[in-house]
């Protein structure tokens, strides 16, 4: 018997390097078709799952985005009524459009196309709002906006997915009128709790790489560096969500959050 299983190594040897490319590569296609495609369509699926994070935070969410009523736009026109013109990147199905002042225009920057449909849909359970533009893109690279264009920037749970927080700082930091804010809210990796910081590492792969492209990881003092993205101010607290009913272990290992507002 091991003669055999020798003389078939033998016979393979020349091809095993091939064998070895040959998975590798497919290997690689399918981990980037998954993450095109198979992904981002699971991700919009399951994301109103979700829900339950926006009912137990909506409060602290409704604070936190409270001084932008009193923001004034620069444009002449939704100055006059009161409204802002508002970029929101990664808005999902829209749990925070509740929180926009009544008469702003709204546009979505998703990096998730299968987001659109929803987003449009939004309209009728939001009216006071108008929903302008969804552009399919990175935040890192908002092209199709213009610069000195928006006056309110808005980012909740986003940071943990994109590239490169430096260079989407830089972005908000170009389209945001001058005195323009970024209002962030973001899950951060959990500095006091070993046990939660523990989980989260662990966990990190499995939801980056093959579940929602998210990293449980991200440090709070990474959204700290849109100082050297040019704001001129930024506020920033570290804090505690309260845990989610029916959820409270999961709630556990990501409630651990950062939140602010950049000023241009």
């Amino acid at each position: 018997m091991l003669n055999i299983l020798q003389e078939i190594f033998a016979y393979l040897r020349p091809w095993i390097p091939h064998l070895v490319i040959g998975i590798a590569i497919h290997l690689l296609f399918l981990k980037k078709f998954y993450n095109n495609h198979i992904q981002p369509k699971f991700f919009s699926w399951f994301y109103p799952f979700l829900a339950n994070y926006h009912v137990t935070c909506r409060e602290i969410k409704r604070k936190h985005f409270e001084s932008m009523k009193d923001h004034k736009s620069v444009d002449p026109e939704l100055r006059k009524k009161g409204g802002l013109r508002i970029l929101e990147i990664g808005p999902g199905p829209g749990y925070n459009f509740e929180f926009y002042p009544p008469n702003s225009e709204l546009t979505a920057v998703e990096v998730n196309p299968f987001f659109e449909e929803q987003f449009f849909k939004q309209q009728v359970d939001h009216p006071h709002i108008k929903m302008n533009r969804f552009v399919v893109g990175f935040a890192e690279k908002m092209k199709d906006v213009p610069d000195n264009s928006v006056d309110i920037v808005v980012s909740t749970m986003v940071l943990c997915s994109v590239r490169s927080i430096e260079e989407a700082l830089k972005e908000i930091h170009r389209i945001l009128a001058p005195g323009g804010k970024y209002y962030f809210w973001e899950h951060v990796l959990d500095s006091e709790d070993f046990w939660a910081r523990l989980g989260q590492n662990l966990a990190s792969y499995l939801y980056y790489d093959i579940i929602f492209g998210c990293q449980l990881n991200r440090k709070s003092g990474d959204i700290v560096k849109a100082n050297k993205a040019g704001f001129s101010k930024i506020e920033h607290e570290r804090f505690r969500t309260p845990p989610e009913k029916g959820y409270e272990y999961l709630s556990y290992f990501h409630s651990a959050h950062a939140k602010g507002i950049a000023t241009k």
